[in-house]
């Protein structure tokens, strides 16, 4: 890539407009320079820069004058290690970590990271004095607040980079292809001594997008059986943010005048601020319901949210209603909330599936198979990309089960060898798991509404235990943080054990990549 050049800034401004870009990466300097350079006078010039960045800097996590979005990968490695060693000096200003501790804490705050905290002191400390801690917060930090940067200069659309930047997309793939050379490359060996790249094994889970996406239509399909067995109404869902949200038109790409500077994240804490309003009040009308959520991103990376949901008939409309309500309560009067801020439809099963519905938004957001195109006329898998790097950047859960049993305890079942001495119902759930039937797992589990203690099965933990010394394993950061791990499942008291190895690491070679994006 061809360096940044200033040659034609004129003399006087040279050193103000260095000082303005220097700090974003190339790309980004390219696109500023590009719209300086349209503004006719050097008076509008200067002042677009200016108020440009100032703009900026208010929505990143750090002041404009700490801003090194240019930063290589090596650069951050050493600037982790640099406020590691910060972080002991400020320590040793003190007599006690407990006075030392908000100090600190203030120290990462300024850095535009916030600190890590509900641990002991000592585990909370031994995280901000470790470079590695740094490092991972470093680039998550960075690649938000360039994607943030990228957002603002409406760089995210469906006319110039669709749901995510073009950098962030490509940091994405570069991550992905380090995971898939760090897995090739690394063993786990169990206590018999079979070996396994962590790649088989990842394939041989959810981590793999296809069994995810169809252990994710198994469930789907389970609920839908499950739902007219029992005679409840099915519901397709969709909720979006309210205009001042969306950083562009949807049919054009253009600015939208009424974006008031909110990213992504903000519109995904708008709908779970949302959501959390809604299911309280449904909680208090004593309304139940059970199934899905997708989160997926509009055109300029707004979240909105999917639902397939199932409730009993007498309660399906006062569902609804609470729901719409709630939705409509901001902003309800501009144009188009009526329309497009909630929307309903309600299934008929004479006339299509419920799992249908929701089938396409699986897809969309795993891998892009199974569709001919995209919503916006692209190729469904760079499209299943594109989003899935937007929801890395950005933290944004994309599928969640509402209601019903334990997804846990279904594929700990799965792994189940061992089912003597259980009696008639342990096994018929047992059997319903192994054979992935999700509609007999839940009804013989205790039903769609039962809680999840009264369930008959639960996730079992224990401590885990080197074999060893027989010691108890403790975190990297802290003695005293036990790490407790699942190992199976208990019933009426009797547990049974899913996780029978024990497994070592082994790394045959060393990566050659990088690690530039941190989820």
């Amino acid at each position: 890539m061809k360096p940044i050049s200033f040659s034609q800034v004129d003399w006087d401004d040279k050193a103000f407009v260095q000082q303005r870009l220097c700090c974003f990466p190339p790309e980004i300097q390219r696109l500023l320079l590009r719209e300086y350079f349209a503004r006719p006078t050097k008076f509008e010039r200067n002042t677009f820069l200016r108020l440009t960045t100032e703009q900026l800097a208010d929505k990143l996590s750090v002041p404009f004058q700490q801003l090194e979005l240019n930063l290589s990968e090596d650069d951050l490695r050493a600037k982790a290690k640099h406020l590691a060693k910060s972080v002991f000096a400020l320590r040793r200003q003190y007599l006690d970590d407990e006075f030392s501790l908000e100090p600190v804490r203030c120290f990462i705050r300024q850095q535009g990271i916030i600190p890590t905290e509900g641990y002991s002191l000592a585990g909370e400390m031994g995280r901000y004095c470790d470079h590695k801690w740094w490092l991972r917060k470093l680039r998550k930090s960075q690649r938000r607040n360039i994607e943030t940067v990228l957002h603002h200069l409406n760089q995210v659309n469906k006319r110039t980079s669709l749901y995510c930047s073009k950098l962030t997309l490509q940091a994405r793939i570069r991550q992905k292809a380090y995971q898939h050379e760090y897995l090739s490359n690394t063993f786990a060996v169990n206590n018999l001594g079979q070996r396994f790249s962590l790649l088989e094994l990842s394939q041989k889970g959810v981590a793999d997008p296809k069994i995810r996406k169809g252990e994710l239509m198994l469930r789907a399909r389970g609920f839908e059986e499950l739902a007219q067995d029992s005679g409840h109404e099915a519901a397709f869902l969709t909720i979006t943010c309210p205009s001042k949200y969306h950083r562009s038109y949807s049919k054009s790409g253009d600015i939208n005048p009424k974006w008031q500077g909110f990213t992504p994240l903000d519109g995904q804490a708008y709908l779970n601020n949302l959501w959390q309003l809604i299911r309280a009040k449904l909680s208090r009308l004593n309304i139940r319901f059970y199934g899905f959520r997708v989160a997926e991103p509009q055109h300029d990376g707004t979240p909105h949210w999917h639902l397939l949901l199932f409730a009993e008939k007498h309660l399906y409309q006062p569902m609804i209603e609470v729901m719409r309500d709630y939705a409509m309560r901001e902003d309800s009067d501009e144009s188009g909330a009526d329309k497009h801020r909630f929307t309903e439809v309600k299934i008929d099963p004479a006339k299509g599936s419920s799992t249908g519905y929701i089938a396409k938004y699986i897809s969309k957001n795993i891998d892009g198979s199974d569709l001919d195109t995209g919503l916006y006329g692209e190729d469904p898998q760079e499209a299943a990309a594109r989003v899935d790097a937007w929801a890395a950047c950005w933290g944004i859960r994309q599928f969640q089960q509402l209601g019903g049993c334990s997804v846990t305890v279904w594929r700990e079942l799965r792994r189940l060898k061992d089912i003597t001495g259980l009696s008639d119902k342990p096994k018929a759930i047992i059997e319903a798991a192994d054979k992935g039937d999700w509609k007999t797992f839940t009804v013989q589990m205790g039903g769609v509404f039962c809680e999840r203690k009264a369930q008959v099965f639960k996730p079992y933990y224990e401590y885990s235990v080197d074999q060893t010394t027989g010691e108890i394993k403790s975190s990297l950061y802290c003695e005293s943080e036990l790490i407790r791990a699942l190992k199976g499942v208990v019933t009426v008291g009797r547990e049974l054990i899913t996780r029978i190895f024990e497994w070592r690491i082994e790394l045959q070679q060393a990566t050659s990549f990088h690690l530039e994006f941190c989820e």
